[in-house]
C-alpha cells in the first residue's frame, strides 16, 4: 500500500501546469503535508508489522519523508509548470512525521492496525 502511495505521489507531482490544484493561499503547501502525512502513517505501519518499535518506526518515516520530499522537489524542477521550493520540502518532512506519529498512536491504541503475529499474546487467565 504504502508503495502505491508514493507512485501516486509522484504521479500527481509530475503532472506538468495541473489544472486541478486548489487555487486558495496556502493550499500547495496543505497538499504536500497531507499526501506526505498520509505516506508517513503507512510507512510507520509497514516498519510496526517488520517488528521495529514505534520511535525506531517514527523516526525512520521522518528520514524516509525528507528524502523522498527532497528527491521529488528536485524532480519538479525539471517540470514544466512546477518548482522546486524549500517550504514545500518542509511541509514533505512535517507532514511524514505527523503522519508517523499518528500511526505508532494509533497503532498502540487500535490493534487491528498491525497484523496478529504482531500484537503481543493474550495473556493466559490463571485462577
Amino acid at each position: 500500500m504504502l508503495a502505491g502511495w508514493v507512485l501516486l505521489t509522484l504521479t500527481l507531482t509530475s503532472i506538468p501546469n495541473p489544472e486541478f490544484a486548489p487555487s486558495f493561499p496556502g493550499a500547495d503547501t496543505l497538499a504536500h503535508f497531507g499526501f506526505y502525512g498520509v505516506a508517513g502513517f503507512l510507512f510507520v505501519l509497514w516498519r510496526r508489522e517488520s517488528g521495529r518499535g514505534a520511535a525506531a518506526a517514527v523516526l525512520s518515516a521522518a528520514v524516509f519523508a525528507a528524502l523522498l520530499g527532497a528527491v521529488d522537489e528536485v524532480h519538479q524542477r525539471w517540470i514544466p509548470g512546477r518548482s522546486a521550493e524549500l517550504l514545500d520540502w518542509v511541509a514533505d518532512f512535517a507532514g511524514g512525521t505527523a503522519g508517523g506519529f499518528c500511526a505508532a498512536v494509533a497503532a498502540s491504541t487500535i490493534p487491528f492496525l498491525l497484523t496478529r503475529k504482531n500484537q503481543p499474546a493474550p495473556r493466559a487467565v490463571t485462577d
